[in-house]
C-alpha cells in the first residue's frame, strides 16, 4: 500500500485520490477548509487542515506513527490552482506555499535524502509557453515565457521544483485546457447567445479532466523517464468547429463570434487568446496512456449529448 499526499485536492485531485484510493494507496489531503475535510473523510481521504500560504502547524492525522511515517511517501502531488492570491505577488503564490509545504514535511521527520523515494507531481499550466505564430505546435522543448498571473506564478513553481527536487524525483505536467462534469467552456454563453470575444480561427487545447486523472496517476506509478510533459488529447479543434459542436448537441444556434481589443494597453492576457497548438507525443511515447476521451468529440457528447445522458 504506497501513500500518497496531495495538495489541493479540488477538481483534478479528487479523481486522483478516488483513482489512488481504488488502487488500494492511502492518501492524505491538504485542504483549508473544515467542511471540505469532512467531504474528503467521507471519501475515504485522510484530510490535513493547512493553508498553506500560511505558516502554522496543520490540524490532522499527518503525524508520525507506527504504521506510517512521513519519509515513506509515494508520492506528493501539488495540485493547487494558480489563480491570483490577495496580497501576493504572482511569482510567490506557489513558491511560498511550496516553501511552506517543505519546511512541514520535514517538521514531521520527511526527508530528502536520496534514500527516500518520494516522487513529486506538480501540475503546471502550457500558460507558461511562449507567444508563438498562429497555429504553430509546442512541445516540451518549446520556449517559455508566461504572461498571464496563473502561468507566472506555475512557471515559478516549475522552477522552485526544479531547484529543490532531484530530476528523478519530480515531474512536472502541463496541461491543457480541462473540461469535464461541471466544466463545458462556455456553454452556458452558447445557450444565452452571448456573443464570444475569442478569434474563431484560433485553436483550442482540451484534457478530459479524466484523462488528466489518469495521467498522473500513470505518472506516479511509472518508471522515471522525463521530468516534464504536456498533458493534452492530442487534438487541437479550431474554436470555431468547437463551439459549433457545443451548439449542435445542445441543439442551440451557431455561435456568435465579435471582435476583442488585443492583450495590452490596460487589458491582461486571457486563456482565450492563445492560438497554438500541443503536442502529447512524449507522455503517449513514453507512458502509452489510453485516454478515455481522445478527442473532445468524444468527451462533449459523454457530456452534453441527451441521447447518452437520458434526454
Amino acid at each position: 500500500m504506497a501513500t500518497r499526499l496531495i495538495v489541493g485536492c479540488g477538481y483534478v485531485g479528487m479523481r486522483v485520490a478516488e483513482a489512488w484510493l481504488k488502487r488500494g494507496d492511502r492518501v492524505y489531503a491538504i485542504t483549508r477548509s473544515a467542511s471540505r475535510a469532512g467531504d474528503l473523510r467521507r471519501a475515504g481521504i485522510e484530510p490535513i487542515i493547512w493553508d498553506w500560504l500560511g505558516s502554522g502547524a496543520p490540524n490532522g492525522v499527518l503525524t508520525k506513527s507506527a504504521e506510517r511515517v512521513p519519509s515513506e511517501l509515494a508520492t506528493v502531488l501539488v495540485a493547487v490552482s494558480h489563480s491570483p492570491q490577495e496580497g501576493v505577488p504572482h511569482t510567490e503564490s506557489h513558491t511560498r506555499g511550496l516553501n511552506h509545504l517543505m519546511s512541514l514535511l520535514q517538521s514531521m521527520g520527511w526527508s530528502d535524502d536520496e534514500t527516500i523515494a518520494t516522487k513529486w507531481i506538480y501540475l503546471s499550466t502550457t500558460g507558461v509557453f511562449a507567444q508563438s505564430s498562429p497555429g504553430d505546435w509546442v512541445d516540451e522543448d518549446s520556449a517559455v515565457l508566461p504572461e498571464r498571473p496563473g502561468s507566472i506564478a506555475a512557471w515559478a513553481g516549475e522552477q522552485w521544483i526544479a531547484e529543490r527536487i532531484s530530476q528523478d524525483k519530480r515531474v512536472v505536467l502541463r496541461p491543457v485546457g480541462i473540461y469535464g462534469p461541471g466544466r463545458v467552456p462556455r456553454w452556458e454563453s452558447l445557450r444565452d447567445l452571448v456573443p464570444l470575444q475569442v478569434d474563431p480561427e484560433s485553436f483550442l487545447n482540451l484534457i478530459h479532466v479524466d484523462d488528466l486523472a489518469g495521467s498522473i496517476v500513470a505518472v506516479s506509478t511509472a518508471e522515471m523517464r522525463s521530468s516534464l510533459y504536456c498533458v493534452s488529447d492530442g487534438h487541437p479543434v479550431r474554436r470555431q468547429d468547437y463551439y459549433s459542436f457545443v451548439s449542435q448537441l445542445g441543439n442551440w444556434p451557431e455561435p456568435i463570434f465579435e471582435p476583442r481589443e488585443p492583450a495590452g494597453n490596460g487589458r491582461v492576457a486571457l486563456r482565450s487568446d492563445g492560438n497554438k497548438r500541443v503536442r502529447n507525443s512524449r507522455i503517449q511515447s513514453e507512458l502509452a496512456v489510453v485516454l478515455k476521451f481522445p478527442s473532445y468529440r468524444e468527451g462533449l457528447r459523454s457530456l452534453l449529448d441527451p441521447r447518452k445522458n437520458g434526454g
